[in-house]
């Protein structure tokens, strides 16, 4: 077992699954915190030769994930968990959503991050780093989806602030943006949909999780050891400034 622990929320499948499996290959051993079983995942790190374990944990709980922290010294942390795949096929106007879905989704999506980086911190040290999984659209805004737009937002106002806070620390902070990618929730949204997004792109592909694994990885190591409080576009060039 590597002497160096990754823990990925939401890792049991899509972007996370890939995010676990790449940070593998990087050498971590990987601990998938996830409400759903990963042991399709485990199983895939360990047949590569990596080293991996998962633990049931509910990132909007401090008692779960006081749990499934017990025992771990973190080197990195990807708060990659987000409540989206019951969003897409559910599109409102923001006039139409109702408290308890902005509430689900915000529970998830932003106190998720705020509470399983506070348990990290505590046993991370210096050196670490925290990598958030935000959205392009917290910086363009999408019809129908306004919950999720903003709690992608506050997930970057998360990440400077952290960032600021634990430099002295040693501890880094940053963020990846993924744009729409081939994840299985994204892919519900259907060919014409995607088409779209894709002309919008200065790059003629669609995105995969492999993109979006491969940036936590350069922000997760010491080939990015200077940077923090940064935010990168993961998106083909549709977000172009």
């Amino acid at each position: 077992m590597s002497d160096r622990a990754a823990v990925v929320t939401g890792g049991a499948v899509g972007i996370g699954r890939e995010i676990s499996e790449t940070l593998a290959a990087d050498g971590f051993h990987v601990v998938v915190f996830d409400v759903q079983d990963a042991a399709e995942t485990i199983e895939s790190i360990r047949e590569a030769g990596g080293s991996a374990e998962y633990r049931r944990a509910d990132v909007t709980n401090e008692e779960s994930l006081e749990e499934a922290f017990d025992g771990l010294s973190v080197d990195v942390l990807v708060n990659n968990a987000g409540y989206f795949e019951p969003l897409v096929t559910d599109k409102k106007r923001f006039d139409e959503i109702e408290r308890e879905e902005w509430e689900r989704v915000f529970d998830v999506n932003v106190t998720g991050v705020f509470l399983t980086s506070k348990a990290a911190i505590t046993r991370m040290s210096e050196g670490g780093s925290i990598v958030n999984i935000s959205s392009n659209v917290a910086v363009t805004g999408v019809p129908g989806f306004l919950h999720y737009v903003a709690s992608k937002a506050a997930v970057l106002g998360l990440t400077r602030s952290m960032a600021t806070e634990l430099g002295d620390d040693g501890i880094r902070v940053n963020a990846v943006m993924p744009g729409l990618t081939t994840s299985p929730a994204s892919l519900q949204a259907g060919e014409e949909f995607w088409d779209a997004i894709v002309d919008q792109q200065d790059l003629d592909r669609r995105v995969t999780p492999s993109d979006i694994a491969s940036a936590v990885s350069y922000l997760a190591t010491e080939e990015s050891g200077i940077v923090t409080g940064q935010a990168l576009n993961v998106d083909g060039g549709f977000v172009n400034y």
